[in-house]
């Protein structure tokens, strides 16, 4: 039968595949990390089939590679609720951590040769695939890559300990095993956060470390070391004491349930667009500040910060662009103060800062030093941005918070009047009468 149709419809037939494809978030992905992200895939692939190809696993490495396999899918099961709360709150986009399945990846790393600890890894992550298509909470391509920075970081671990000639059945028995544990453990983290970081910085370069990793939470950290502990546990326990390593599961769970609890608690004081403490949040922390100021008998210095003309930057840019430098404004801010002042997103385009410790000189250099840096700030989505600081200066016991507030919002009106992309500076008095400028602060 002859084909009638056109010649235009048939060539775009058969081009249909490939219009597929690149419609697929991976393909509108920039070109360079699109580049690394199927580079790494296809080397794992290759190692993990090398590796399986010339290592002919025994007896017992298959029963341990069967009982954790069935303990993960039973943990990932039951905690699937759990973590889908913990990706609805958006934690995990923000920094980079120890993904729910690490933990058992490493236990499979140090109970397995690598060909089948890489094959482990393959597994856990191909669950994951599938439960991730009942809520579609991250997406696909980004999964298969974590598994296969998992995969990589399996069969390099696993590979570490060969090399320190430890039996699999020895491991945990002597200091030298125990030192193989330590390194495979460094090895592996390392290695998938690498390249983790490698594909982020490829994505949203130019940028920093610091921004891609995220503020350095001890409790989070201390989170992250205790559930990579228990994937060590877990694997002495599988290779040792089999009938205890569902113990460890019960604590891995009750651990994960705790972590989700911690990170609901951190997003109810952090504002979603600009990660600084919110309005309420960052009162309770001012407050506690002033108390301790009190107790030092030292000064206490209040920043109101608002971007000049940022409705202009939202009509010309987008709300996007508007977004983006909301963001780029509360990094700078976070940068030029100490780690320790209390700093947040007022409302709209105000900031806020309470800083103790510091004199007048002290606090309009700061400020100055701050406007300039947000002067000079490049925007990832075009424009540029300046901001107006007023700064509110006195002395806890003296003034309260509401006081230092209202000063500091006194000289941030002073200060977009008198042209904008300013500082200006108030003391605080005590009596009712007008503010009075500071003859030196005004910078």
């Amino acid at each position: 039968m002859r084909n009638d149709a056109p010649a235009s419809a048939r060539s775009g037939a058969r081009r249909r595949p490939l219009s597929r494809v690149r419609e697929t978030p991976l393909w509108k992905t920039p070109r360079s990390p699109r580049a690394l992200i199927l580079s790494i895939e296809l080397l794992c692939v290759t190692w993990l089939v090398l590796a399986n190809f010339v290592i002919t696993p025994d007896l017992a490495d298959l029963r341990r590679f069967a009982l954790l396999f069935c303990l993960t899918a039973l943990y990932a099961e039951g905690g699937d609720r759990i973590e889908r709360l913990r990706r609805f709150v958006g934690y995990a986009d923000n920094r980079v951590t120890v993904e729910g399945s690490s933990q058992w990846c490493l236990a499979a790393t140090l109970v397995l040769r690598p060909g089948l600890a890489g094959l482990f890894a393959v597994l856990v992550y191909g669950h994951a695939l599938v439960r991730n298509r009942r809520h579609r909470s991250v997406q696909a391509y980004r999964l298969a890559y974590t598994g296969a920075t998992a995969v990589a970081a399996a069969l390099i671990a696993s590979t570490v300990i060969d090399a320190f000639g430890v039996p699999r059945a020895e491991l945990g028995t002597s200091l030298w095993s125990l030192l193989a544990v330590l390194v495979a453990c460094v090895v592996y983290t390392a290695v998938q956060e690498a390249l983790i970081v490698a594909v982020l910085w490829l994505i949203r370069r130019p940028v920093r470390l610091r921004a891609l990793l995220g503020a350095v939470d001890i409790t989070d950290r201390a989170m992250e070391w205790a559930t990579l502990a228990l994937g060590v546990l877990l694997a002495v326990a599988v290779i040792h004491a089999p009938y205890l390593s569902p113990v460890v599961v019960l604590v891995l769970i009750v651990l994960r349930r705790s972590a989700l609890v911690h990170e609901l608690q951190v997003q109810a004081t952090r504002d979603a667009k600009t990660g600084l403490l919110n309005a309420g949040a960052w009162r309770h922390e001012a407050e506690r500040e002033l108390v301790r100021a009190e107790r030092l008998d030292s000064p206490v210095t209040v920043f109101m910060l608002d971007l000049d003309h940022f409705k202009n930057l939202n009509d010309a840019h987008g709300h996007q662009a508007g977004d983006a430098a909301l963001k780029a404004v509360a990094d700078c801010i976070s940068d030029a103060l100490r780690g320790y002042d209390a700093v947040g997103r007022f409302g709209g385009e105000e900031f806020v800062a309470l800083l103790a410790e510091i004199d007048a000189t002290q606090a309009a250099r700061v400020a100055n030093r701050l406007v300039e840096r947000i002067r000079m700030l490049s925007l990832e989505h075009g424009g540029a941005v300046t901001a107006s600081i007023g700064v509110g200066i006195g002395r806890s016991g003296a003034h309260t918070l509401d006081d230092l507030i209202s000063v500091a919002d006194q000289a941030l009106y002073v200060a977009k009047n008198s042209g904008r992309d300013r500082v200006h500076v108030l003391h605080a008095v005590l009596d009712p009468s007008p503010q009075v400028d500071d003859p030196v602060a005004e910078f």
